[in-house]
């Protein structure tokens, strides 16, 4: 289903402090400049609506998150709610993902990456365009600090394994759970997991743990100059 067109936030609204243009930024980028409190820093890979973001911000004074979505409009709807509820310690970055995974992100700058719903790509001709490639994942660990978790959520089956997969490919991660399938509607986590469950679709999640392996240590690096 296409996404539908984004309401525009108030005019009157400030932004500034959670809405900001990767394509502006420096790099390498110093997740940790981008918010006015001391703190570790977890990233959200598209933040849609925002909903999860404003609602872990507020759950999680003490951590700072971070998303980066794609579409001009959502990022500045997802960021209009964080202001909206004058949250200090979320940002919404409007640019693309891998380039900020690829480009921007030093080591072990994070302590969570958090990956709700991605854009299937049904089309054949279209799958090179999936966010959890091997090439996102070999970074994803890159970038992530060691203990930290990576949370993958999709309603598409195939997807999910394919994912799994490849995370499992590069040694970088180890399984730690399935993540339960959550309660109420208060606990949904962002606004395509409440359509999903509300019309009785399963929602395949998993949680994996940043293990101690150096990222050049990575089997797919392995397996590229094998």
């Amino acid at each position: 289903m296409p996404r539908r067109h984004p309401k525009k936030p108030p005019k009157d609204l400030d932004l500034s402090r959670n809405l900001r243009i990767l394509a502006d930024l420096e790099s390498p980028l110093d997740p940790t400049t981008l918010f006015c409190q001391s703190g570790p820093v977890e990233l959200e890979v598209g933040t849609g609506k925002g909903m999860f973001l404003t609602s872990v911000t507020s759950a999680s004074p003490d951590r700072n998150f971070l998303g980066i979505e794609v579409s001009a409009g959502y990022a500045r709807m997802a960021a209009s709610r964080l202001a909206s509820s004058n949250t200090a310690n979320g940002v919404v970055l409007h640019g693309d993902a891998m380039d900020l995974v690829r480009h921007s992100l030093p080591n072990a700058s994070l302590s969570g990456v958090h990956v709700y719903f991605p854009d299937p790509w049904w089309k054949a001709r279209h799958r090179k365009r999936r966010i959890l490639n091997p090439e996102f994942l070999e970074h994803a660990g890159r970038i992530m600090q060691s203990g930290s978790q990576l949370h993958i959520w999709t309603d598409v089956e195939e997807y999910f394994h394919e994912a799994t997969s490849v995370v499992d490919d590069t040694s970088l991660f180890d399984q730690q759970s399935d993540e339960s399938p959550g309660g109420p509607e208060t606990t949904y986590r962002t606004h395509f997991e409440r359509r999903t469950r509300l019309a009785g679709a399963p929602v395949w999640r998993a949680v994996f743990g940043r293990n101690e392996t150096p990222p050049q240590k990575s089997r797919l690096i392995a397996k590229r100059l094998g």
